[in-house]
């Protein structure tokens, strides 16, 4: 500054003193950001399925922000149990200022969150586990996106009765089904409504059965099964019980007319990895994959490409395009707190295949969106590839 002239000293002066200001006026009109919570467990045994619907969350907020606007910005929690969710989602809504909270694929941490969002005031969405429990207290501060295990009943219910007879080549009246589930809340509630669903259409259930996660009992279970004539069996359980069916079934000899997993599991990559050739030709009634109908879900395939350039695979499941998909939606709405996020969402009336999976939206009294509806899907070379109804079909079954 010594070899400046009087002039360039004092006009220099005044520009450093007058950037602090100015990086303060910057900084007071640049857009406030705004934080949201995402609660999945990433470790111990639903980490597969938490990581893959917090992927999809994670593609819906940079997309959300690439827009412009607001930003948005994600504070994970990795719980894998209902007290660790609680305080993390009071931590998430108290000292991080969260406007509001997404989860979970496993129901005790869903309702974990939505008691903490309840007691705060805020709001939490589901975006894919299926129990009732979620949303039995009457949708004040919860919402769900995903299908409800009333959804996968009915799926069920219209598969048997009108895809399952010609697939096989036998009349509905000689299916002897029997569901087999994990005593988790959403396994347990897709089984029931099962079970309502097939008997409702006349079909014959041989058999509903519980079991504990990790049971050392699937090969009694699976004898038990055989005797009763089983010829379509229906497991609602996760990958590690799904494999260890598999393995009973095959020290037995014995493997029914149709397997069909129900649930987001069934749909994993990971698990075609674990069960091998198998699994192929096997059934589930899950969200829809990358391989549905593009007429029907015309955002998939961008999806996966989108999802192929972050992460380098490919989707390892429709769980995380489901994920996308539900908080797309959420995002985009004004204003994110409770009362108007609440008042926008119940005006809203989308129809059917105005997601990138597919679904719309249509909230009804109990916070459950009533337009996303589960597909059947076949594994097909590797691939999950959606087969039932008519108008998701990838491709025909074999």
């Amino acid at each position: 500054m010594t070899n400046l002239s009087p002039p360039s000293r004092r006009a220099l002066l005044a520009s450093l003193l007058a950037a602090p200001a100015l990086n303060r006026a910057l900084a007071q009109n640049a857009p406030q950001e705004l934080r949201v919570g995402g609660l999945f467990p990433l470790s111990g045994a639903n980490a597969l399925l938490g990581d893959e619907a917090a992927r999809g969350l994670e593609l819906a907020i940079a997309e959300r922000n690439a827009a412009g606007g607001r930003p948005i910005r994600l504070l994970r929690a990795d719980v894998t149990e209902p007290a660790q969710a609680l305080a993390e989602a009071r931590r998430l809504l108290q000292a991080e200022r969260v406007s509001l909270l997404f989860g979970s694929v496993s129901a005790p941490i869903g309702l974990a969150a939505s008691q903490a969002a309840e007691s705060l005031d805020s709001t939490y969405v589901e975006l894919a586990a299926a129990a009732d429990a979620l949303l039995e207290r009457g949708g004040r501060h919860v919402i769900r996106t995903a299908p409800a295990a009333l959804d996968y009943g009915r799926l069920g219910a219209e598969a048997l009765t009108r895809f399952l007879p010609n697939h096989l080549g036998q009349p509905a009246d000689v299916l002897r089904a029997a569901i087999l589930h994990e005593s988790g809340a959403s396994a347990e509630s897709i089984a029931i409504h099962l079970e309502s669903r097939l008997r409702e259409a006349g079909l014959v259930v041989a058999e509903r059965l519980p079991h504990a996660i990790r049971t050392p009992e699937m090969p009694a279970m699976v004898q038990r099964l055989r005797a009763a004539g089983v010829n379509v069996l229906i497991h609602a359980a996760a990958e590690g019980d799904a494999v260890a069916l598999f393995r009973a079934m095959q020290d037995a000899a014995w493997r029914p007319a149709a397997v069909i997993g129900a649930g987001p599991a069934w749909g994993l990559a990971d698990l075609a990895r674990a069960i091998g050739p198998a699994l192929e030709a096997c059934f589930a009634l899950d969200m829809p994959p990358i391989e549905t109908a593009e007429r029907w879900a015309t955002g998939a395939r961008p999806f996966a490409e989108l999802y192929q350039r972050r992460w380098g695979s490919a989707p390892r499941s429709g769980l995380s395009l489901a994920a996308f998909a539900g908080a797309q939606l959420i995002l985009a709405q004004p204003n994110l707190e409770r009362g108007p996020l609440r008042t926008a969402l119940a005006a809203l009336d989308q129809p059917e295949g105005q997601w990138a999976n597919g679904w719309g939206f249509r909230l009804d009294d109990r916070g459950q969106n009533s337009r996303a509806r589960p597909v059947l899907l076949q594994w097909q070379a590797g691939r999950p590839v959606s087969v039932f109804p008519a108008d998701a079909a990838a491709a025909s079954p074999v």
